[in-house]
């Protein structure tokens, strides 16, 4: 499913398309193609704007995540902690952490300036969503269980992680 992102400027889109391997940049409302850049090895799933305005990130098949830096659109960093393809990306209320979902069992949280990885938080499975609090470090996402031949039916999850929870 290609994933639509409104700049914060609210006169361009970011548009993911997984069946290619590039970000695209159009203008809103003509749609006008601005820029596109190659982005992943197997497939573009997921895009977060820093709330900075600084950073594009974007998640891949490939289990890399990239930030881009918007002032000239070249990679400024890869974030390769990620086990499993990528499901979802979000930048914390002030910038300076990266939530990635994947197809695995957890969430890696990332210091955006260094790409390190900080803490992996384990989930019941896949997470299909992660979102921050918007003026705390405080993440919710959300997941279904796999269908088991024989087991139980697909349950539907949400969990909170961050100080005090």
């Amino acid at each position: 499913m290609p994933v639509v992102t409104f700049n914060h400027a609210g006169d361009g889109l970011i548009v993911t398309p997984p069946a290619e391997h590039t970000l695209r940049a159009v203008a809103y409302p003509s749609l006008n193609l601005v820029y596109a850049t190659p982005a992943h090895v197997g497939g573009c799933v997921a895009s977060a704007l820093d709330p900075r305005g600084r950073y594009l990130a974007s998640g891949g098949y490939d289990t890399i995540v990239n930030l881009f830096d918007l002032s000239d659109w070249i990679c400024a960093r890869t974030i390769t902690s990620c086990d499993h393809s990528i499901t979802a990306i979000n930048f914390s209320h002030d910038g300076e952490f990266l939530a990635i979902a994947s197809q695995g069992s957890y969430i890696d949280i990332c210091a955006v300036e260094t790409g390190q990885p900080m803490h992996r938080v384990p989930t019941l499975g896949p997470s299909a969503a992660v979102q921050w609090h918007p003026s705390r470090y405080i993440i919710a996402y959300c997941g279904q269980t796999k269908i088991r031949e024989g087991g139980p039916p697909p349950a539907a999850w949400i969990s909170l992680f961050g100080p005090g929870m």
